[in-house]
């Protein structure tokens, strides 16, 4: 993912430069040149978003409400090459029917102690044959903290798990919480009644 992002930064630094010599160096109308700056400008953001949507590559975004948890790997932090621990799960978003809605998916979580022993335990029943069910409560109230005591502990974790506390570009910040997420079998899909 960062050398997809590094590659988008050096063809938009290729096009900003076009877009450059565009608005400085010809005679086109003014109208036609503010026009290309301004969508040369919005691109950037709708790409990036785009390309951390792309088949193949976990997402980093929020989970769906409720899914059905197909499988998960857990990979440890490395603090001797100054690497992040992952949790990635496969799963198959579910609709409030409980019926499943488009094709799988991989999610990349940060690495959490509480996180895996969930997910461990998902998998325990997985490998025993049940079928489980994720659910995000999304009114879970995070601790209230303030931006300082959060830009503190974030730069803490970075210093920490990084030498040097360089940071890793096309990384979000995720906010997720272990404690808003839950398993349990998968309850049957609802279906309509039979008429009489």
């Amino acid at each position: 993912m960062t050398y997809v992002i590094l590659g988008l930064t050096a063809s938009y630094a290729l096009v900003v430069s076009l877009l450059a010599y565009l608005v400085l160096l010809t005679n086109i109308h003014l109208v036609l040149k503010i026009m290309a700056t301004v969508a040369t400008v919005a691109t950037i953001p709708l790409t990036f978003w785009g390309v951390g949507e792309l088949r193949g590559l976990p997402s980093d975004g929020n989970l769906p409400g409720s899914f059905r948890m197909l499988w998960a790997q857990m990979i440890e932090p490395n603090a001797l090459q100054g690497e992040d621990g992952h949790v990635y799960l496969w799963l198959q978003a579910l609709d409030s029917d409980n019926f499943p809605v488009g094709p799988p998916r991989a999610y990349q979580l940060p690495y959490s102690d509480d996180l895996v022993t969930k997910v461990n335990e998902a998998m325990g029943r997985i490998a025993e044959g049940e079928e489980m069910q994720g659910t995000i409560d999304a009114n879970e109230v995070l601790p209230e903290t303030t931006s300082e005591a959060l830009a503190e502990e974030i730069e803490a974790e970075i210093s920490e798990t990084r030498p040097g506390g360089a940071t890793t570009a096309g990384e979000r910040i995720s906010n997720f919480d272990p404690s808003m997420l839950t398993f349990d079998t998968e309850a049957a899909p609802v279906t309509p009644a039979k008429p009489q």
